[in-house]
Formats: structure tokens, sequence, C-alpha cells
């Protein structure tokens, strides 16, 4: 009996979860075909025919495993941003930290991840927030001047590389967020 398709979708979740638990593990430079192939009991060539590069592959693992990201409005910047930073904080079965780090580290060395992350991961977390940017600057929360893609990079730097702690995100909000906006 043959192995299922790599196009069936639970066959297709196996290899991508492949792909993430490899990319957090080695990061982008060691990152290769084989150790996804090995993991995911597939062959290097089927990847390869699915998949020409690995940035290609791991972006497409990416975009089956982002969430459902909410765009919530509380009435005040804070707690617009615990919520978004709750709904990335929700569980998920993979090393987002190592993930992230994976991919910062491979888009300084493969000019096509760099791309394929702006487009499809780097937009769909800051999109979220940088409405949430907007809307505080309309209600006077936050000055007019201030350098929203700064505060946003500062907000997803500060939970990607803290996401592993307990209460990181009321930390972020409260001892962070909430003295920089009195």
């Amino acid at each position: 009996m043959g192995r299922t398709p790599l196009d069936a979708p639970e066959r297709q979740q196996e290899v991508f979860a492949a792909v993430l638990a490899v990319l957090a593990e080695v990061g982008y430079a060691r990152f290769n075909m084989d150790l996804v192939a090995a993991r995911a009991r597939a062959s290097k060539s089927s990847l390869y025919q699915r998949w020409p590069s690995k940035a290609r592959l791991i972006m497409a693992a990416l975009r089956a495993n982002l969430p459902v990201l909410p765009q919530p409005d509380e009435g005040s910047f804070a707690e617009d941003v615990r919520q978004i930073l709750r709904s990335w904080g929700e569980p998920m079965p993979f090393d987002t930290a190592g993930i992230f780090l994976g991919l910062l580290e491979g888009s300084r060395q493969d000019a096509d991840l760099a791309r394929l992350r702006e487009e499809h991961v780097d937009r769909a977390y800051t999109v979220h927030l940088q409405v949430a940017v907007d809307r505080a600057k309309a209600r006077g929360e936050l000055p007019q001047g201030l350098h929203s893609g700064v505060l946003i990079t500062a907000l997803i730097s500060t939970f990607v590389l803290m996401s592993e702690e307990q209460g990181v995100i009321d930390d972020i909000v409260d001892g962070l967020l909430r003295p920089l906006l009195s």
C-alpha cells in the first residue's frame, strides 16, 4: 500500500509540521530538504517537485498554520494590544520563537525568503497592530508623530523573544506599554 499523496490535506499538514519543527530546531542555514524528508517520511524529490526551494516550502508551511487573528476594538490601545498578543499566544503546536528566529536568520541570507516572509507572514501579524495604532492616534492616545513601524516591531520582537515566559503579555502591556502611554 502506497503513501498518501502530498496534495492530500492531512499528508500536507504532516509535511508542514515537519518543516516547522526542523526550522525551529536547526534554523534556516542548516534547514534542508533531507531533514524534512526524513522527518515527514517523504522523498526529497517529491518535496522539490511541489516546492522548488526551501524558502517556498517554509512559506507554504507557515501560511497553512497562520492562526486566525482578530481585529479587536477594546476602546484603548493597551487593551487592543493585549487582545492581539493573546491571539498570537494561543497554544500552538510549534516552537514560535524558534520559527521566527529561523525566519529572521534566513531573511538575511535569502532574498526570496525575505520577500515571501514580508508578503505573507509580516503583513498577517502587523496589519492588526497598525489598525490599533491608527485608532489610538485618532483617539489621542498616541502622538501623531510616533513612528508606528518601530512601535509595532518592538511589540512583536518583545513578544517573540519572550513568548515562552509566563505572563509575558501582561508584562508587555502593563509593565511596558501602559507606563509609556502615561
